[in-house]
């Protein structure tokens, strides 16, 4: 087998500088130079080759899947009063499981979402987790009991793989100095929901019963994914590559013939590093740990606004620092700190102006602060995890979800005696200073977080990747 023979096929041959090979049996490489990889720089089945337009198709059908989840999590909170009177319930703790339960089976599922994502690929553990998410959704419009509604409500959190995935493909398809733009519209979607989903489950809940909440988000996703199902194709280089690797061995018979990102060894080892990662991530990394508390402490027009300058502003800030030779992944940073001190104020003077019963337009416009803090905060923070941790950026925004969302499920456990103990006011404040932590943390990252990286020993792992 000659390598012209391999026309059709996109092998690159890591050769030594100055060496001419001609028509070399491919078998007569060495180790170094078996290595599978894409075809050069302009490889079009390298994703960040992909078309434009496909590129920002992907970005607003994964956009639209992120709303449903969010949709589907809002919706539930206005109907619950409904469900209680449905299944003769009169205990208040079953309203806040009922929303809360959700995030808890956010902070199991990306501990099986990441790991198999970096394992078998994005296309099918995406796909498997939407229709697990329809099927959960049917059966929670079915249920018959209090228990099962609520068992559906964890099962449906834990079929959720947007928010792991999604920053992920976008790492997978765009260059560096080009994520910013595409997480701020991927952001900017999804944060419609807290404008429209209490309302919208409100009104479908009052006009047609509790269920078609549910019922309402199995019509919408499941064209999606039927769309998703066409569309997308598998967007992680990794498995590219072995896919690549393992095609070229069937047809040139030369079974030293490795994708560059293919490990020594054996199956079960693979496994269980890929599924202890995020874990570990979370705990041996203090970048993750540090963006994953940042995370848990940060609405309409604000969250718009910081969707538009934030995603702007993280390419062009990095692209200038590209064209002077100091582009790093800290650069994804500055967002953060602005919007690590605009939450806590936000919060504050929105829980007082509540108190004062000012007018009603003063508590939104410092809602606003909140919501382009969060965005600010969301967007940086998913940026700078994928620049950050290459092919294993699955893992650690894996990491950094359990986290929020453990924080998602304690806290409104807490939050109605909080306010009813303190008032509203001392409440808020209380929120407000709890959220000030995120503020030196957000300045440790910039100043500390390449160093950080270099000597966590999982950061020392992906540094080459």
């Amino acid at each position: 087998m000659h390598r012209n023979d391999l026309s059709d096929e996109e092998i690159v041959i890591f050769e030594k500088r100055d060496t001419q090979i001609n028509e070399t049996s491919v078998s007569d490489f060495s180790i170094e130079s078996s290595v599978v990889d894409f075809d050069g720089a302009n490889d079009p089945n390298d994703p960040l080759n992909w078309p434009s337009w496909y590129k920002w198709s992907l970005v607003m059908l994964i956009s639209l899947l992120s709303l449903i989840v969010n949709l589907a999590i809002l919706m539930c909170a206005p109907a619950t009063s409904y469900i209680l009177e449905e299944f003769h319930s009169t205990n208040k703790l079953h309203s806040t499981i009922l929303v809360s339960i959700w995030e808890l089976g956010e902070v199991v599922g990306p501990f099986l979402v990441a790991p198999l994502s970096e394992i078998y690929g994005r296309l099918p553990v995406f796909h498997g987790a939407n229709i697990m998410f329809i099927l959960f959704s049917i059966a929670a419009a079915n249920s018959k009991n209090m228990e099962t509604l609520i068992a559906m409500r964890f099962f449906l959190g834990l079929s959720v793989a947007s928010t792991v995935i999604n920053p992920c493909i976008v790492g997978d398809i765009f260059r560096e100095e080009q994520r910013g733009r595409a997480l701020g519209i991927m952001g900017m979607i999804p944060f419609i929901a807290p404008v429209v989903g209490p309302t919208v489950g409100g009104f479908i809940s009052h006009a047609k019963g509790w269920r078609w909440t549910f019922w309402l988000i199995v019509i919408i996703a499941s064209p999606l994914q039927l769309l998703f199902l066409v569309l997308y194709r598998e967007s992680y280089r990794v498995r590219i590559l072995e896919r690549k690797a393992a095609k070229l061995r069937r047809k040139t018979g030369n079974l030293s013939l490795r994708s560059r990102y293919e490990l020594d060894k054996p199956p079960s080892i693979i496994m269980r590093d890929a599924v202890f990662r995020p874990l570990q991530l979370l705990v041996k990394s203090r970048v993750v740990l540090l963006v994953g508390i940042h995370a848990n402490f940060r609405l309409c027009f604000g969250m718009i606004l910081g969707v538009q300058l934030c995603g702007q502003f993280l390419d062009r800030y990095l692209q200038g620092k590209i064209k002077v030779g100091n582009g790093r992944a800290e650069h994804r940073l500055p967002p953060m700190i602005l919007g690590s001190i605009l939450v806590p104020f936000g919060v504050l003077v929105f829980g007082w102006t509540v108190r004062a019963r000012a007018h009603w337009i003063v508590p939104i416009i410092f809602s606003s602060f909140v919501g382009f803090g969060f965005v600010a905060n969301a967007i940086s923070a998913w940026s700078y995890l994928v620049d950050a941790f290459g092919i294993y950026s699955a893992s650690a925004t894996a990491a950094n979800i359990v986290l929020r969302n453990a924080a998602s499920a304690a806290l409104p456990l807490a939050g109605p005696a909080l306010s009813e103990r303190l008032g509203i006011g001392w409440g808020y404040t209380v929120l407000s200073l709890i959220g000030a932590i995120a503020i030196p943390i957000s300045l440790i990252l910039w100043y500390l977080g390449e160093r950080m990286r270099v000597t966590d020993s999982m950061g020392r792992s992906n540094k080459h990747q």
